[in-house]
């Protein structure tokens, strides 16, 4: 899924420095799942973006986002790192 390939590449670049090119070469290499990548952009993205009374809308919107449901979204959010 692009989004998530995307997504992981800012993600890394901003956190650790690593370009988009190198992270793509680690998720063709196998070295980065798109499973655990989601989980990690999801986590991220709520912790971002969390407001008071806006929770439930913010989970609707990272399930579209990320082609999930919002039970998984909860599951995700729910589980420690």
């Amino acid at each position: 899924m692009r989004v998530i390939r995307e997504g992981t590449a800012k993600f890394m670049s901003d956190n650790f420095g690593i370009s988009s090119d190198t992270t793509e070469v680690l998720f063709d290499a196998g070295l980065l799942r798109e499973d655990i990548a989601r989980r990690v952009l999801i986590r991220d993205e709520y912790q971002a973006q969390c407001q008071p009374g806006k929770k439930t809308k913010l989970k609707y919107h990272l399930a579209e986002k990320y082609a999930v449901s919002t039970s998984t979204v909860e599951k995700i959010l729910s589980q420690s790192i």
